[in-house]
């Protein structure tokens, strides 16, 4: 069954297309351009943000105010102040008992009668409220007689849910978060993802799941997003399931129930919010649904830290976690848990304390569900080959091919996200593979695949279109071969590094200018001016001849028995005539051990990367002897670790686009660029001519 992505719409929020023709993210800017020389722009998002939410609030709540007034006086007694009984009354998932409101709050004590109105919220809503951490800058606003003024402008906007539909608040705010990060020029990524890859990421996890699309038998499904930002993702997925059942005309479409943490306030605040309000708009929803907070479940902290959901599963999962983030501040809580092996979440191993997005990759991993559970997630190129064998990061994507979890990496295209331009990939991760995917990785190679953007954002020049998304989403379900996809063995990613050792051949040649030298190793300064002067003179009489490698232990013993009380040990003595006096040269016999093994030459000890599954003599004599008949692998060199197989070679791990993908560009004639230059050189020259006359 092909994956239907008509709902799929990628146009820019154009807010000429509300019934009204209203422009409301530029209008509510303009606030922020009024208060411009009396806050800082970097507490802008404590204004804007939190009383675009607060009108959106009590639009909402205006045709049920009274309502809820009333069943407060007359219930406060036996139910308190708050109690989730009044959502009956105001018909939302929210309520205020306060009869205050923007427009009413008064000239003299506006700051007084703000702080009463929010504390009327209902918990959840007041919770959000709170997290903006407003109140410092209203303090300044009353301070130089401004708050009022911001209320009244604020009044003046009709975000009521019969004007405004959840869908375009979503894209108001959307519009105002953009327009924050490009004032302050922060790093917006960390809060917000770009809504083409959203999209992307949306519909490659739903792709194909034809009971979530299509069973009218009232399924419930999960999704959680552990870097929720401003809760694109879930806003989204949710939009898309709406989109996908609303022709249907279905009795008990199937649902989603959003869990998510974000660990910075004002995001939270949004994500939250966004949840809270939702289906308020929507009339075709029955009563339940209007008064269903569909923000239960999202949480403020620190996800690496400390899991809100410890003991959770989940459905779908879609995260972007920031890039090359430091998890220094995490670090004892995750090594913590990391002791826990893979009975906690981070078993498989620990990535460079620089990045931490590959924590987030095995947290998401650990909350998949173990029958059906599928995932996305946004990286950097640093996880699909950083670290050497054996080291954290090469043993996490062991594990993950192990599990054999990742379905498909597809490489997106540079310069889409607000503030950076590098190489980013979508992972797709999924408990059921299908038998034919089993053990295999889908790579899709997308970098062409953008348009560019009339108006650059930040240092996002382009996004993928509709048409684009639905390329990549039907080619990751295809699954086939055409030039821009391939679907390989795990395998493929995988090698065995193993030591290689050649023998060593050296012979002891005494060096008269190198023995004062010989005096300042550590193991020989402790001899007494009268066992120096031995030392000295043996050396001395061994000038100039060759001797092999053995004769320094026999010259040691031999040298100590001259000695008064000797200091220093034979070995000790032999080791350091051999590092002072010893001369590598292939014209030398090898060095034996005490057992008549060749002893290596530590110098040229050395590493290869052998292909998982390759004869490890059929490499060596193909890419190594020609070059270095003598050397040998290391076999007392094993696989070790928590996933070790006790083999020769440390096994190592490396997933590689340009393996698949790389396109030979055929260099320029040299002929060609020589006339290139010198007709700049004549152009130069005319120009100087010209200008010189």
């Amino acid at each position: 069954m092909g994956f239907n992505t008509s709902g799929f719409n990628t146009t820019k929020f154009n807010i000429d297309n509300t019934p009204q023709s209203f422009d409301y993210a530029n209008e509510i800017w303009k606030i922020a351009d009024y208060l411009r020389d009396t806050i800082k722009r970097a507490e802008y998002n404590r204004i804007i943000l939190p009383f675009t939410l607060l009108r959106r609030l009590e639009c909402a709540l205006e045709p049920t105010r009274e309502a809820v007034i009333k069943a407060v006086e007359e219930h406060e007694a036996d139910w308190g102040r708050f109690n989730d009984n009044y959502c009956q009354f105001s018909g939302k998932a929210f309520y205020n008992a306060s009869r205050f409101k923007l427009n009413n709050l008064g000239a003299q004590d506006t700051l007084e009668s703000l702080k009463s109105y929010i504390d009327n919220f209902s918990p959840n809503a007041r919770e959000i409220l709170e997290k903006f951490r407003m109140e410092e800058t209203c303090k300044i606003l009353q301070s130089k007689d401004m708050l009022y003024e911001v209320c009244k402008r604020f009044a003046k906007f009709d975000l009521s849910p019969e004007t405004v539909s959840d869908r375009t608040m979503s894209d108001i705010y959307e519009h105002l978060i953009e327009r924050y990060g490009e004032e302050i020029a922060e790093d917006a990524e960390d809060f917000l993802t770009p809504k083409d890859v959203v999209r992307l990421a949306v519909g490659m996890i739903f792709a194909n799941d034809d009971e979530l699309l299509n069973s009218d038998q009232g399924v419930v499904r999960t999704l959680y997003d552990p870097t929720a930002g401003t809760g694109g993702f879930i806003s989204d997925a949710l939009d898309q399931l709406d989109e996908w059942h609303k022709d249907k005309k279905m009795v008990a479409p199937a649902v989603i129930v959003p869990y998510a943490q974000e660990i910075e306030g004002e995001s939270w605040a949004m994500c939250k919010a966004n949840l809270l309000l939702r289906n308020i708009s929507n009339a075709d929803k029955d009563v339940y649904d209007q008064i269903k907070d569909m923000s239960a479940h999202i949480m403020y902290g620190d996800t690496l830290a400390d899991d809100k959901f410890p003991d959770m599963v989940y459905s779908y999962q879609l995260s972007n976690p920031p890039y090359g983030k430091k998890w220094e501040v995490q670090k004892d809580k995750v090594m913590e848990e990391a002791k826990l092996g893979f009975k906690g979440r981070f078993g498989a191993g620990l990535p460079s304390i620089d990045d931490g997005s590959m924590l987030f990759l095995q947290h998401l991993v650990s909350k998949m569900d173990p029958v059906n559970g599928k995932a996305g997630i946004v990286l950097s190129g640093s996880p699909l080959f950083t670290g050497e064998p054996g080291t954290g990061p090469s043993n996490i994507r062991r594990w993950l091919f192990k599990e054999d979890v990742i379905d498909c990496i597809v490489k997106l295209p540079t310069e889409i996200f607000f503030r950076t331009g590098i190489a980013t990939y979508l992972w797709i991760l999924r408990r059921d593979k299908p038998e034919d995917r089993k053990g295999k990785i889908q790579l899709i190679d997308a970098t062409e695949m953008k348009v560019p953007l009339r108006k650059s954002l930040g240092k996002k020049r382009y996004e993928i279109s509709k048409e684009q998304r639905e390329w990549i989403i039907q080619t990751y379900i295809d699954g086939h071969d055409h030039g821009n996809s391939v679907l390989v063995p795990c395998t493929d990613f995988m090698f065995r590094k193993v030591t290689t050792q050649r023998p060593l051949r050296m012979a002891v040649i005494v060096d008269s200018e190198k023995i004062e030298s010989l005096f300042e190793a550590n193991s020989v300064t402790k001899l007494s001016e009268e066992n120096r002067s031995i030392l000295r003179a043996a050396l001395e009489k061994e000038a100039g001849i060759e001797h092999g490698y053995m004769w320094a232990d026999d010259f040691a013993k031999d040298i100590r028995k001259q000695m008064t009380k000797p200091e220093i040990q034979a070995a000790p003595l032999a080791k350091v005539i051999r590092d002072t006096f010893g001369v590598k040269d292939d014209k030398y016999p090898t060095v034996p051990d005490k057992n008549g093994v060749p002893i290596p030459d530590p110098d040229l000890k050395d590493s290869e990367n052998i292909p998982w599954g390759m004869d490890f003599d059929e490499y060596m004599e193909k890419e190594v002897l020609p070059y270095a008949p003598e050397s040998y692998i290391d076999e007392a060199v094993l696989d070790k670790g928590s996933l070790d197989d006790g083999q020769v070679g440390v096994v190592g791990t490396e997933i590689s686009f340009n393996k698949y993908f790389y396109k030979y560009e055929q260099p320029r004639d040299p002929e060609e660029i020589g006339m290139e230059i010198l007709d700049l050189e004549n152009g130069l020259e005319s120009y100087l001519e010209d200008l010189l006359k």
